[in-house]
């Protein structure tokens, strides 16, 4: 195990929030250490939707959706699921959820996540440039389409959130969709564009660039299972790993659903779930869009990507165990037909990952208010890839001891 030196950090989670700030700790001159049981970027920051929303400022919570919960019980393919077993663990997250689902909190939230994701471009500017691969990022827009007009208005507060931020958006009527987007099928009577969102063609493509960049520049990978914390009267010391003990005097953890059981160790009991999220990926779609778009009456996007047309979403409560329902997959593809006539599904891959979720949409980030060289960037639900850079960025100015570029008290562990 290597030693770490007195600039050293230690950064517990490869995923894409961990490998952001890893590179911007990096910039700034620290000797980091990423530690991870598997692959970088394998786990969540594999399958995700690729998108790149700056606008994106409504939480996943949002007024009434409690009223929906018992209808989550009895469709194990609809875009919300909640397995029947799980209930009674779900329930104690479900009620935080709701109660964070009210219009004045909502609010409050979208404005701190309009902190967080709004710099979401500037703040990934320099780590693409500096790895190269500033040319996977797509900033077309994104399209968010609706069956019917009166689908488009229930989700008032939606677009009153996004007036707020001023992010732009430009509404779109049935004959305006299908200019924008000629593959989709006619059955959309709304619509509208959020010219300033985008994609990444390639998240896992990124994100191993960013790491074989920050091994280039004398970063260290570790693969290993952090097990337990090691404390003097200084502070952390160090990390008891399945590999043997690693020496540290500051940690960052940004293990995604992971973290919760970290924390556990430190004393915190933090209401992090996990909503499994699935994805197929076609190969041969034999069908072109131009940008991400959303269906929104589905729960799910379609996003082009260099590996072919990725379909992604949905929510599944079930637990870190329970074995994957690739049905939820196979049911994306079926609608996806309909919505883009001609579509070939003939090969596709698909997946199921862990989107680390709190109820109120907003992840922990910041030091520990108990634990001398200790800090927290997890949570980002499913706005991991959106997050990440901006979550990097301020980890780094409070390591260095700057004022964060952002109001930090929405995202304090001990808000819970």
């Amino acid at each position: 195990m290597p030693q770490i030196t007195d600039n050293g950090i230690t950064m517990i989670g490869a995923g894409i929030v961990g490998i952001c700030c890893a590179c911007y700790l990096q910039r700034s001159g620290f000797d980091v250490t990423l530690v991870d049981r598997g692959e970088p970027a394998m786990q969540t920051s594999f399958g995700n939707a690729g998108g790149i929303s700056p606008g994106n400022v409504a939480p996943l919570g949002m007024p009434g959706m409690w009223k929906q919960i018992p209808g989550w019980l009895l469709d194990d393919t609809g875009p919300l699921f909640i397995k029947g077993h799980y209930l009674p663990k779900a329930l104690p997250w479900l009620t935080r959820f709701a109660f964070q689902s009210r219009t004045s909190r909502v609010r409050q939230i979208s404005k701190a996540l309009l902190a967080l994701n709004s710099p979401t471009f500037s703040a990934y500017q320099p780590l693409l440039d500096d790895a190269g691969v500033a040319h996977l990022f797509h900033r077309t827009g994104q399209l968010f389409i609706y069956r019917t007009r009166q689908g488009m208005e229930k989700d008032a507060l939606t677009h009153e959130l996004r007036a707020a931020s001023g992010s732009s958006v430009e509404y779109l009527n049935a004959l305006d969709i299908q200019e924008v987007e000629p593959a989709l099928a006619p059955i959309f009577e709304a619509g509208y564009l959020i010219p300033e969102n985008g994609h990444c063609k390639d998240p896992l493509g990124m994100a191993q660039a960013l790491v074989k960049m920050f091994l280039n520049k004398g970063g260290r990978l570790v693969k290993t299972e952090v097990l337990d914390f090691v404390f003097d009267a200084n502070g952390i010391s160090g990390l008891l790993t399945s590999g043997g003990a690693l020496n540290t005097r500051r940690v960052v953890i940004a293990a995604g659903i992971w973290s919760k059981t970290l924390c556990a160790k430190l004393g915190w009991r933090i209401p992090l779930e996990s909503h499994r999220g699935y994805h197929a990926t076609l190969e041969d779609p034999q069908v072109a869009i131009q940008r991400m778009c959303f269906p929104v009456d589905y729960k799910f996007a379609v996003t082009p990507m260099t590996m072919g047309l990725r379909i992604a979403g949905t929510v599944e409560l079930a637990g870190l165990d329970a074995l994957p329902n690739y049905e939820r997959a196979r049911k994306m593809v079926e609608i996806s037909q309909i919505l883009f006539p001609g579509l070939r599904t003939e090969k596709y891959t698909q997946w199921m990952g862990h989107r680390p979720c709190l109820p109120d949409s907003l992840p922990v980030i910041g030091p520990s208010p108990d634990h001398r060289g200790v800090y927290f960037a997890f949570g980002h639900g499913h706005q991991g890839l959106v997050g990440a850079s901006q979550t990097g960025k301020v980890i780094d100015e409070i390591i260095r001891g700057v004022v964060p570029s952002m109001d930090m008290k929405p995202f304090k562990i001990d808000r819970f």
